[in-house]
């Protein structure tokens, strides 16, 4: 990015005329010093810290920055000035310039954590005032479509990141168990979260068959074979415990809720028979699961039962009644 005087100059092309919105690459380490998450902070390094999460950035840094690849999307930016002089492919961006960032604040504050000085692809809304800069995050930000997690889940099995183990041992086990057709989870899962039809969605129960294949959990010291066999059995024994149900979906453990409190409850019952038990059958389960109270899983219950805390406090429910 050669400098011009008062200005620089990048690669980049007039997407639109009115109104106007520039297309260009800028190296990040230029960005960092010109941008700010927030209009109303002057110190652009005060505003990201406002506003990012460091560990979040750091990752971002690490798994792709320092790897030297580019991001898949744009960032979007906002300035007040009305345009930039564009001679052919090069944009002269005046060096006073100041954007604020609409999208990708943790893709260019990561910048920070890197050696490579990385080129962004940036979109930039020229001759913003601070209510429309406002407005235009908030369109942005608050009402774009987010990708399901379920499919965040599916895609952790295809790309299998180096540095999370575990995520990648608990997307195969839900695919197994979706797949599987001894499994009782068979084609009841949605995997990639674009099926509202099934109820039981891959976002959910993956997180909770993650935290069994931690270095905390009881299971810790089985292979991924045998985890599987386990998860498989419980899944049996939670079933059978009401076969009927669970064929209909009537049954008061098939709710996402109930069902991720149950695996928790499973680290439990695996540490009470003896983590060298590992040839477990559904029929060992069964006797802990008969001590829960099902009506104290109601529908009306589990509406009052809302988010993490309520998955907590469904579990020391359970966990009371089993092992009183």
């Amino acid at each position: 990015m050669p400098k011009r005087d008062s200005v620089i100059t990048v690669q980049g092309f007039e997407l639109q005329n009115m109104p106007r919105i520039y297309v260009a690459a800028i190296l990040g380490r230029w960005l960092l010093e010109r941008t700010t998450p927030s209009w109303r902070i002057e110190n652009p390094v005060e505003g990201f810290q406002r506003v990012v999460r460091e560990v979040r950035a750091r990752e971002i840094a690490l798994a792709v920055l320092d790897q030297r690849r580019t991001f898949p999307n744009s960032i979007v930016l906002a300035t007040d000035s009305a345009s930039f002089s564009l001679d052919g492919p090069i944009l002269s961006i005046p060096l006073n310039t100041k954007f604020l960032v609409v999208d990708g604040q943790h893709r260019l504050w990561a910048q920070n954590f890197s050696g490579y000085d990385a080129p962004y692809s940036c979109v930039i809304h020229m001759g913003l005032s601070e209510v429309e800069m406002a407005r235009l995050f908030l369109e942005i930000n608050d009402n774009q479509k987010r990708v399901p997690s379920s499919l965040r889940w599916d895609l952790v099995r295809l790309v299998r990141p180096d540095d999370d183990p575990e995520a990648i041992g608990a997307a195969e086990m839900v695919f197994m168990l979706a797949t599987d057709e001894e499994s009782p989870l068979y084609q009841r899962i949605d995997l990639t979260g674009e099926q509202p039809e099934i109820r039981l969605k891959q976002g959910s129960i993956a997180p909770a068959i993650r935290q069994l294949l931690t270095q905390r959990s009881p299971l810790r010291g089985l292979s991924f074979e045998q985890q599987y066999q386990v998860v498989m059995q419980y899944f049996i024994a939670i079933r059978e415990f009401d076969r009927d149900g669970w064929r209909t979906g009537e049954s008061a453990f098939y709710a996402a809720r109930v069902l991720r409190a149950l695996l928790r409850l499973l680290a439990d019952i695996f540490d009470d028979l003896g983590r060298d038990n590992t040839t477990i059958a559904y029929r060992l389960f069964l006797p802990y699961l008969r001590k829960i109270d099902t009506t104290t899983l109601s529908s009306e219950a589990l509406r009052a039962a809302q988010g993490e805390a309520g998955i907590r406090a469904i579990y020391r429910q359970m966990h009371e009644q089993v092992f009183a």
